[in-house]
């Protein structure tokens, strides 16, 4: 038998058994699917925090705000562009990541959200935590500008975040959830982080950035240091000079 033949039969031998090596993986491959980040963005803005049809924020539709239990404070960061839409686009909010749906144990699937936003409206307001008061919307500002006050004149807080969540679903390519309704209606979130800055005013007309940290974790029974579930949850001030 040449060395043709020969090399023949193992370049053939070597196709097959790439062939079968790639049909033994492709339902693994198959298991994770992408999907366009504007499918999360989309979904965001439909539900009330409060009684339906209500809002927080005069003139925009609700969206999950972050609070600092050590400083007693809280950010609006406008990670949906919401309050962006509110004001007809004038600020440019934009987005960018990606979703992935795939496969878990129990015949759920896990969709893990990657948020990118840029031109992102930001303000922070003192938050006192045994108040049943409306206070997104109307406590006084300390940093930044609501939409309202955009429109009378004050200058926006602008800044960039990530958002990062897990959670279940139980049908792969299903329409997302409004995070209002995922967060407080819902046992299928099982973590955020939320990083973001922004530069702006301060309510004495100082100049300054916000930086926020949030993480959160949902699905480890509410033990020790994450007991509140967020074991890391920062708003910080910094004066520029």
């Amino acid at each position: 038998m040449s060395r043709r033949i020969i090399g023949s039969i193992n370049q053939t031998r070597s196709m097959i058994v790439s062939a079968l090596l790639m049909l033994a993986a492709a339902p693994t491959f198959a298991k994770t699917t992408h999907r366009p980040i504007m499918d999360f963005v989309d979904a965001q803005g439909h539900v009330s925090f409060g009684p339906p049809g209500t809002q927080q924020v005069a003139g925009v539709a609700d969206f999950v705000g972050f609070t600092d239990t050590k400083r007693n404070r809280a950010i609006s960061a406008d990670y949906a562009g919401l309050a962006d839409k509110a004001l007809n686009g004038a600020l440019g909010t934009t987005f960018d990541g990606d979703i992935t749906e795939r496969d878990v144990a129990g015949g759920r699937i896990l969709v893990h959200v990657v948020l990118h936003t840029d031109n992102e409206l930001m303000w922070v307001i003192p938050f006192d935590f045994n108040s049943n008061a409306n206070q997104f919307g109307e406590n006084p500002l300390l940093f930044g500008a609501r939409p309202a006050d955009i429109l009378a004149g004050a200058v926006p807080a602008l800044g960039s975040s990530t958002f990062t969540l897990d959670f279940l679903t139980d049908q792969r390519g299903a329409p997302l959830p409004d995070l209002e309704e995922l967060a407080f209606h819902t046992n299928d979130l099982l973590s955020i982080r939320f990083v973001a800055e922004a530069d702006g005013f301060f309510a004495d007309g100082s100049a300054g950035k916000v930086q926020v940290t949030q993480v959160g974790i949902f699905d480890n029974g509410f033990h020790g240091a994450v007991g509140d579930g967020f074991p890391a949850e920062s708003i910080i001030f910094t004066k520029h000079r």
